[in-house]
Formats: C-alpha cells, sequence, structure tokens
C-alpha cells in the first residue's frame, strides 16, 4: 500500500496546506547575481578536479569573497538573509559552500591512524638516589 500518494493526495486537497510543486524563481540582486558567477565558476574548477585540498581552498576563498562582497555592499544587502524578498549574496554562499560541501562528501576520506606515542626520554643518571645532571654530547 503506498501511503504517500494517499497523504499528498490529502494534504494537497485542502487549499491552505498545497504543497510546491518546484521551488519558485526568487529574484535576485545585482550584487548577488555578480557574486553567484564568481562561485559558479569557483565550484566548477572545483568539481572538475575534486580533491579534499582544492574543496578546502574553495572553501577558503568562497569565505574570503563574502566578506569582500559584504564590506562594499550597501547596507540593506548586508545582512539579508530572509527567505522573503530578493536573493543576496548571503544565498549565494549558502548555495555555493553547500555545493562545495557536497563534493567534499562525496570524496573517499584519508586513511585515518593512530599515531604511535612518542618514546620517553631516558631518565637522567643517577647514583644512589642523586641526580648527577644531565649528559651532554661532545662537541666535535
Amino acid at each position: 500500500m503506498d501511503t504517500s500518494a494517499d497523504f499528498f493526495s490529502l494534504w494537497n486537497s485542502l487549499e491552505e496546506f498545497e504543497l510546491p510543486s518546484e521551488q519558485p524563481q526568487v529574484p535576485s540582486c545585482l550584487f548577488a547575481h555578480k557574486f553567484s558567477e564568481w562561485a559558479t565558476e569557483l565550484c566548477a574548477k572545483v568539481t572538475r578536479d575534486p580533491g579534499i585540498v582544492s574543496v578546502n581552498q574553495a572553501k577558503v576563498l568562497l569565505l574570503d569573497k563574502y566578506f569582500e562582497w559584504r564590506s562594499v555592499v550597501p547596507k540593506a544587502h548586508r545582512n539579508h538573509i530572509g527567505k522573503h524578498g530578493h536573493a543576496c549574496i548571503f544565498h549565494v554562499f549558502e548555495q555555493t559552500y553547500l555545493t562545495l560541501k557536497t563534493v567534499e562528501l562525496s570524496l573517499t576520506p584519508p586513511m585515518l591512524f593512530v599515531p604511535p606515542p612518542p618514546l620517553a626520554p631516558p631518565p637522567p643518571p643517577q647514583i644512589a638516589g642523586i641526580f648527577l645532571g644531565e649528559l651532554e654530547k661532545p662537541s666535535n
């Protein structure tokens, strides 16, 4: 019995609870559009040659570029993170980060191992419980 079809038919029968069939297209501001062009190219480079180093470098570049944009856009665009209105630079940052994180999660992680404990230094020489000091290497 397929209950998911029954659920959606019942849920969508109520007008105020209708689920959208696809994501509505939210307009983006000029700043977000320009930042998105740069971010798209960044993601394209990483997906062409995925590797943990390239993903981490892209994440750092993304963070730096986001704060560069944030420092120069008008004040109304600096902290615009809501879902209403337009898509702004934070939305581009968030979507790009999620794309990079998806690439990172798709990579096979490196082998992890526990390093051996460090060797203990030899105890200083002593006679009858009296420490004689440290041994010095002779200089040549």
